[in-house]
């Protein structure tokens, strides 16, 4: 076997760059030499082996080289991501990584798609961890939320349903050994709105004492002015439900509704010498509903059921009041929703999913709204992730027109969250639905066509398409159609 010996070069260390342009230029020569003159015409270069070859990069410039005297410097372009995916259809979004809860597959990325809303914000995708679902009746946004609170849950995170009216909350609480809490005529549970809670360690007792003080008195007030339908308490009724509530304390440190409720029928002498001996007797017939009317027995006594902080799920089930007046159920949401807080607010409490469903019930409600706007703001400093899940941005016209404050808090709590979830909407409300979560024309295009089970996420300022993956074992769980099957 014949061989070639191969010429070795050293290259100097800290060689300056006309001097490695000379040396190269040398070496260009030295190998045309000994080429075929065929390639010395063309001004190209053979490899003295078989199938060798040297580029003519290395060769100086000539009529024949078939290189031109300037290099070609194309001018950059920018464009939107929409643009490029149109040009360069083999290129596709990388997703948010593998961290979190798987929820499915990215139909345009072909790959799994997990999201988590601690992550995404210690990553800074997005800047809160509040969540809005919405999609029609029958479009899969019951089974993405129940999927993605279940599987959380397996990862360590916890999960509190506020309110749960239809009672579809209750077999996912049993199904990861949460507990239920069951209130409504007929049912044993005892929930006092007025109980203080857990205590965070960083509070000192003064500090404690306020914070329970002004939630007890914030609710009272909210249940009187539900009973009114909005109509204001005077400056001397806020005075006399002020002292009702201070002696109620004062006799027990857990108070009740019928404690707060005598102490306004039967005012002492220093409540009547400051607001006369009827000055809370309205406050007090608007209240005496809770205790006597259509809530009687429901939260009127001492919590015979306590939040546990260490269970994955707490959900809190009205169900029983299906059939209610809507006064019942707001004041039912009102008195549920502040004791659940009590809990859930606890900076010691971990990591925690908080699921609104049935949205536009909550947000319709004024006490609500203003509890879930706190809740809103307050998400990091509490740890936890709002989960609002409602049928359509529409609904918010039953709480006014465009010019109702109540309505536009109402749409401000959509469009300050960073996650919003868009399943299947009708065309004629596709409108609402672009102004209030900011979606472009092609991406309303995409929503009106989205098959069941499938939602387009918009995460800060990317969106994908998912498809929602369940099992057979979550399906016969999270399934809110089982009725209608044959």
């Amino acid at each position: 076997m014949k061989t070639t010996p191969q010429a070795v070069t050293f290259i100097p260390s800290h060689e300056s760059r006309s001097a490695r342009r000379q040396r190269r230029q040398l070496q260009g020569q030295a190998v045309a030499g000994r080429q075929d003159p065929f390639w010395k015409k063309l001004g190209l270069l053979a490899g003295d082996g078989e199938g060798a070859g040297t580029s003519n990069l290395q060769q100086p410039l000539g009529p024949h080289s078939l290189r031109g005297p300037h290099r070609l410097h194309p001018a950059p372009h920018r464009a939107s991501t929409m643009t490029f995916a149109a040009a360069y259809p083999f290129i596709t979004e990388s997703g948010l990584g593998h961290e979190g809860t798987y929820i499915g597959s990215d139909v345009f990325g072909s790959g799994a798609f997990s999201y988590d809303p601690w992550v995404l914000y210690d990553k800074g995708v997005i800047s809160g961890p509040s969540i809005v679902v919405i999609g029609t009746v029958g479009t899969g946004k019951s089974m993405c939320g129940k999927s993605f609170v279940a599987r959380s849950i397996t990862l360590g995170r916890k999960a509190a349903v506020a309110s749960d009216p239809k009672g579809e909350w209750v077999p996912v609480a049993n199904a990861v050994g949460g507990k239920v809490i069951s209130v409504g005529p007929g049912r044993s549970a005892r929930v006092n709105p007025l109980d203080a809670g857990p205590r965070s360690r960083d509070l000192s007792n003064a500090q404690w004492q306020a914070v329970v003080r002004q939630r007890r008195r914030q609710l009272l007030v909210a249940l009187v002015s539900l009973m009114r339908q909005g109509v204001p308490m005077h400056p001397v009724e806020h005075t006399a439900l002020d002292m009702a509530l201070t002696e109620a304390v004062a006799a027990n440190t857990t108070p009740t509704l019928p404690m707060v409720l005598d102490h306004l029928l039967d005012p002492s002498r220093e409540t009547r010498e400051l607001v006369g001996p009827d000055g809370g007797r309205a406050v007090a017939h608007s209240l005496r509903r809770t205790v006597s009317g259509d809530l009687e027995g429901m939260f009127d006594a001492p919590s015979t059921v306590s939040f546990d902080a260490d269970a994955p799920m707490m959900v809190m089930d009205t169900s029983a009041l299906i059939g209610a007046s809507e006064q019942a159920l707001s004041l039912a949401a009102a008195c549920g929703a502040t004791w659940l807080e009590a809990a859930i607010t606890n900076p010691d409490g971990g990591k925690r999913i908080v699921v609104y469903d049935e949205g536009w019930r909550m947000l319709a409600d004024p006490y609500m709204l203003v509890k879930m706007s706190e809740q809103w703001r307050l998400a990091r400093t509490y740890g936890i992730a709002n989960l609002l899940i409602m049928h359509k941005v529409a609904d918010l016209n039953e709480i006014g027109d465009s010019t109702s404050g109540h309505r536009q808090k109402a749409l401000g709590l959509l469009t300050e969250a960073d996650t919003r979830i868009i399943y299947r909407q009708k065309h004629d409300s596709m409108r609402l639905t672009k102004d209030a979560l900011g979606l472009t024309e092609a991406e309303c295009a995409q929503v009106e066509e989205l098959p069941k089970g499938v939602g387009l996420w918009k995460v800060g300022n990317r969106s994908f398409i998912v498809a929602n993956q369940v099992t057979s074992d979550e399906l016969k769980v999270f399934s809110t159609d089982h009725r209608m099957m044959p």
